[in-house]
């Protein structure tokens, strides 16, 4: 009955954490019963930062029960605990900085309790800035085994992640509690992460679902996992397309920024490398992703899948492209926030079009200076150049376009929204002017060839296309002929 007076309960309980944690205890209420069983209960349990009444508390529990027995109390040992109301806010990082103090977690080697258990719990990162929204993690279930200050505690969560918002039932190790910093504890283990909805960040579509493990702290959780989205989706104007992807990232959990060290993708049959990281700024849904994105020998249909929803692809060849890529958060479209600022190649690539294939080998035909009867192989065409795009508009620069007997180099801009264009360059053709022409109508021309002969082409013509995507207008730029010569 001594053992068990709440007074003695409550100085003991706040000695203990107070020695061992590093951190400023209070126990609102220590009650004790003895029918049915003896039973401590308790109420308004809260851990704070030192010298830090600013902050919330690190570790709050609003009321905890657990059995005991005289054994028990002389052990200093419970078997389970159940907690209500557990609340976690981890402070910013300087605040953990100027926590001092040695490691007394060796002090107690022994199992305090056995089972702790928590439902409805939340954890939460403390803003650096007063006004900032913390980021927050609903916790349904918690099981804490083998409860020590010098040991590693096996546990078993299952949380939701605020975004992309999904389920995540993780189970491993953590500990031994680090009295100097506790948000630096070790922890490790094993997790799944299913039914993910990517349309928690404005722009993007589909449903996640991913396993891995995962190494760290509480501010630091290295992951290494694989991820599968079956139905991924920008809004461009395009279809879903599976995406799968094995990687190895960093969350930075005072922010829940995502670090990605390595992302090794594949968007319908493409494979693509990327690093970069998904930021979370103040404010709610608000986050900043910020890729390289590099792709060798893929398939150009894939990536035009996301971007045009038609019945077969637009152009079917090989693909290579390196280029930074960045959304910012905002309420608008992708097309619209999206920035990307890169090279890219086209290679072996053919319009599906019949109409525009035609046009094709025509402009193949006469750069090559054959007649309307000579045989020609199956055009393939290749396309290259930088491109930048800001605010739904790209810019084009050393842009090339080949078939065999023809180049045509351009700059300019077209613009997603209106779909309108306006490029200038010149077209360089392997024939003369009059071989180009052909027939009867290349007598007259031909005393002209020399007028466009120029560094080893047959034919330079500056050129412009203007008007839009559904109906173009091409022109020769007869004024910088003449300005040239």
């Amino acid at each position: 009955m001594v053992l068990l007076r709440p007074a003695r309960i409550k100085a003991m309980a706040e000695s203990g954490l107070a020695h061992h944690l590093n951190l400023v205890p209070q126990i609102d209420e220590i009650s004790v019963s003895f029918w049915p069983r003896w039973r401590i209960d308790g109420r308004g349990l809260s851990l704070r930062v030192p010298d830090r009444p600013d902050l919330p508390p690190f570790i709050s529990i609003e009321t905890f029960s657990m059995n005991v027995g005289l054994l028990s109390m002389i052990r200093r040992h419970v078997k389970t605990v159940h907690a209500t109301g557990l609340k976690i806010a981890v402070p910013p990082g300087e605040v953990r900085a100027s926590l001092s103090g040695s490691d007394r977690t060796r002090a107690r080697p022994d199992v305090i309790i056995d089972h702790f258990v928590t439902h409805e719990a939340e954890l939460a990162f403390v803003p650096r800035k007063p006004d900032g929204r913390p980021l927050t993690f609903q916790i349904h279930d918690l099981t804490v085994d083998a409860v020590g200050f010098n040991s590693q505690m096996p546990f078993d969560a299952v949380l939701t992640n605020p975004v992309p918002r999904g389920l995540v039932k993780a189970h491993g190790l953590v500990g031994p509690w680090l009295a100097t910093d506790g948000p630096e504890t070790p922890l490790s283990g094993e997790y799944t992460f299913s039914d993910a909805d990517l349309s928690t960040i404005n722009g993007i579509g589909g449903v996640l679902q991913s396993a891995g493990r995962f190494t760290g702290d509480l501010q630091a959780i290295a992951v290494v996992g694989q991820a599968t989205i079956p139905d991924f989706s920008l809004d461009l104007g395009g279809k879903p397309a599976p995406l799968a992807c094995e990687y190895e990232a960093v969350v930075d959990g005072t922010d829940g920024t995502t670090v990605l060290n390595r992302v090794d993708a594949i968007l319908l049959g493409t494979h693509m490398a990327v690093t970069g990281a998904i930021r979370n700024l103040a404010g709610p849904g608000n986050h900043q992703i910020d890729l390289i994105v590099r792709i060798a020998g893929g398939n150009l249909e894939d990536l035009l899948a996301l971007a045009l929803d038609t019945p077969r692809p637009v152009m079917i060849g090989d693909i290579s492209l390196q280029a930074a890529l960045s959304l910012p958060p905002g309420p608008g479209r992708v097309r619209d926030r999206l920035k990307v600022d890169g090279v890219f190649g086209l290679t072996r690539t053919r319009f599906t079009d019949g109409d525009v294939t035609r046009k094709l080998h025509e402009l193949s035909r006469r750069g090559q200076g054959k007649a309307q009867d000579d045989p020609m192989e199956r055009v393939l065409t290749d396309l290259g150049g930088r491109f930048r795009l800001d605010a739904s508009v790209m810019g084009l620069r050393e842009l090339r376009f080949r078939v065999p007997g023809a180049e045509v180099a351009l700059d300019g801009t077209y613009s997603l929204a209106t779909q309108e264009m306006d490029l200038r360059g010149t077209l360089r053709l392997q024939a003369t002017v009059s071989q180009a022409v052909g027939g009867f109508k290349s007598i007259f021309i031909r005393p002209f060839d020399g007028l466009f002969r120029k560094d080893g082409a047959g034919t330079v013509l500056p050129i412009k296309i203007t008007g839009s995507r559904s109906a173009p207008k091409f022109g020769v730029e007869a004024g910088r002929i003449f300005k040239k010569q």
